[in-house]
């Protein structure tokens, strides 16, 4: 279910990605034969890479300096807008590890546990990857609170209603919950 990510020093894959670089936009795609999405992006700020393996909760999210150098990495929710999960690694431009943080730290409630209050509640989650073009899927996102860890779901319960569920990060107990229109655009 994780993808597996260490704090080892890496570069941008340049020739990679000038092999599939075809046309005005800073991104390519690539397609692995085991259904893996890889998305790369080139900018005058620095590079970054994204690899969403199928059957899987998470991508992995790699962010580079102008210099080709790693300037961090770690495995994020495989929504677009989700959560950091697990320990992400930091480097300075000569490509030292300079900090690591694990972001699981907080949240006793993990996100197994998320993953059976999802379940049991019949919210649905997407395995990647998962396109932005392919529809609502259930954003699950977590922060601090008042110095509180949360979770928070949201989830389309019907075709015009969203409902929005707030836990407890250390017990799981519900905070809040509620309900709004949606509107497909």
């Amino acid at each position: 279910m994780l993808p597996l990510i260490d704090n080892n020093f890496e570069k941008f894959d340049n020739i990679r990605y000038n092999e599939l670089h075809q046309n005005k936009s800073s991104s390519v795609y690539e397609k692995l034969n085991d259904g893996t999405i890889i998305e790369r992006i080139k900018i005058k700020s620095g590079s970054a890479y994204y690899e969403s393996p199928p059957k899987s909760y998470f991508m992995i999210f790699k962010d580079f300096y102008p210099s080709d150098n790693i300037r961090k990495k770690g495995l994020k929710f495989n929504v677009w807008g989700g959560f950091q999960k697990g320990t992400w690694y930091e480097f300075d431009e000569k490509g030292n590890l300079i900090k690591e943080i694990d972001y699981d730290k907080p949240y006793q409630f993990t996100f197994e546990d998320i993953l059976r209050f999802c379940e049991k509640e019949g919210i649905p989650v997407t395995k990647g990857p998962v396109l932005q073009s392919t529809g609502f899927h259930t954003i699950i996102t977590r922060r601090m609170e008042n110095e509180k860890p949360i979770w928070e779901i949201e989830w389309l319960k019907k075709p015009s209603l969203v409902e929005n569920i707030i836990l407890d990060g250390i017990s799981g107990k519900e905070i809040s919950r509620k309900e709004s229109k949606f509107i497909n655009n």
